[in-house]
């Protein structure tokens, strides 16, 4: 709560409270989590990645499971969720451009958006890409017949800074067997926005094995990623590729540190390289953030107890200040996982907890380039949810309370295309609170309101932020 003194005789004081989706009211806190949408059959179903914001406010994804909202028969969707909160659905994967699409969307400098199925493509093929525009416009771009160029890639493509798509796939490679799996391994590939491939590195075990998490284009020109497995210990790597191709593996985990990186990496203001573990080498612990350089120096730099969360999911996130952010798959208040932030003493500080009605088991956290982040959930989201999408946002807080001529003006932090309510009540031991406006759409990072109450007396007042 914050007050901002006397105005004349009018004494003003503001309750940070977020109305979530569901309409009641939370205890004012840093940020909010609000469900934005709630899968539910027909349609997308049990998302297995995050959301993709566009520069009008749209979020795009994929969901491995689903059809039509009419109903159907499909095998994954591709979905729009426009800024008022009315769900698309762009593509219903048939079979006849392949399975179960899990590795989230990427765009690209044309405006359009890239990605793969997880299983095959048209004409039997191992592992194919496609492109599709933001009015659903769906073209097969690439389709690859053999495993030695490696198949399920199950992480989203990065468009680095030469235009072009860097990705993996966990399994195949150029060592590919049919029947031994010892060098089916995955591999690190470019793909062009035209769909001309392009195999930088196989994994085989001593390299690495099984790459996890998306890649990440470095201040420094190359690519870096994680593997679950291989190295020096088996036990997972950190490895970086040039854009041309020229591999090293930097670290490997096991020995005396942690093992089995879940995550991929993000580069911090610092120039460290921050990701997360499953475990640490004793098999005990729910998991850890650790920072390595791009020679290979390493250190744990936090832990999770369960309470913060257990079994860390996506890949964190930098904000615009710098501060890191991320998902863990269950812990917290509810057991159903937890939102965090790393804090420069790191801590891993709770931010929202995961249960039942927002969904569980969130799965990738992305940044929306309007100071919130998004996500979503694999499972529930109310009674007959089936996963949900949902948004972190700072809670409005009121900057500026003045009182002139008997109008009261308002004036609280917002973002671009945010919608907020203005409520007040007389008391605080008032139980209800009365409303002054319930559509403020911010165009700004500010908001601002004015009302003429009718007597001098005492006036409470609450901003909340809307779904939509």
């Amino acid at each position: 709560m914050k007050k901002s003194g006397l105005v004349s005789n009018f004494r003003v004081l503001v309750a940070l409270i977020t109305v979530l989706s569901v309409g009641y009211e939370v205890r004012a806190k840093e940020y909010s989590l609000q469900v934005l949408h709630v899968f539910q059959s027909p349609g997308p179903l049990i998302p297995g990645s995050g959301v993709l914001r566009t520069s009008d406010g749209s979020l795009y994804g994929v969901t491995p499971q689903g059809d039509a909202l009419e109903g159907g028969n499909g095998y994954g969707t591709i979905y729009q969720i426009a800024p008022d909160g009315q769900i698309t659905v762009l593509n219903v994967f048939d079979g006849s451009y392949g399975y179960y699409p899990t590795a989230g969307l990427v765009q690209g400098n044309d405006g359009n958006f890239y990605g793969s199925p997880e299983v095959g493509g048209p004409d039997g093929a191992f592992t194919s890409f496609f492109r599709i525009s933001p009015a659903g416009n769906f073209t097969n771009i690439c389709s690859l017949d053999g495993g030695t160029n490696g198949y399920g890639p199950y992480y989203a493509m990065i468009l680095a800074g030469d235009g072009n798509f860097y990705g993996t796939t966990t399994q195949g490679g150029a060592g590919y067997n049919t029947t031994d799996d010892t060098d089916n391994g995955g591999t690190v590939f470019r793909l062009t926005p035209t769909g001309t491939f392009t195999l930088l590195n196989s994994f085989i075990g001593t390299n690495g094995f099984q790459p996890v998490g998306r890649l990440m284009q470095s201040t420094n020109g190359n690519i870096y990623g994680t593997t679950a497995w291989g190295g020096q210990y088996g036990q997972g790597t950190i490895f970086c590729v040039s854009t041309t191709g020229d591999f090293q593996t930097i670290f490997s985990f096991g020995g005396t540190n942690v093992v089995s990186p879940v995550t991929g990496l993000v580069e911090g203001n610092d120039g460290w390289l921050y990701g997360m573990t499953e475990g640490v080498n004793d098999g005990q612990g729910h998991g850890t953030i650790y920072r390595a350089s791009t020679t290979g120096e390493f250190a744990v730099v936090a832990s999770f107890d369960g309470t913060n969360g257990r079994y860390p999911t996506g890949t964190l996130v930098k904000d615009a200040d710098g501060e890191l952010y991320g998902l863990a798959e269950m812990g917290g208040a509810f057991d159903g996982g937890t939102a965090f932030r790393l804090t420069t003493n790191n801590e891993i500080e709770v931010i929202a907890s995961f249960g039942e009605d927002t969904g569980q088991w969130p799965t990738e956290l992305t940044s929306g380039g309007d100071g919130n982040f998004y996500g979503t959930t694999a499972v529930l989201g109310g009674l007959y949810g089936d996963g949900t999408v949902f948004r972190l946002v700072q809670v409005p807080e009121i900057n500026l309370a003045s009182r002139s001529n008997g109008v009261v003006c308002l004036n609280w932090t917002a973002f671009a295309g945010g919608v907020y309510q203005v409520e007040y009540k007389g008391s605080l031991s008032d139980t209800n609170w009365n409303l002054l406006s319930d559509r403020i759409t911010a165009t700004t990072n500010s908001a601002t309101f004015t009302d003429s109450p009718a007597t001098e007396a005492s006036r409470f007042y609450r901003v909340g932020l809307l779904p939509w």
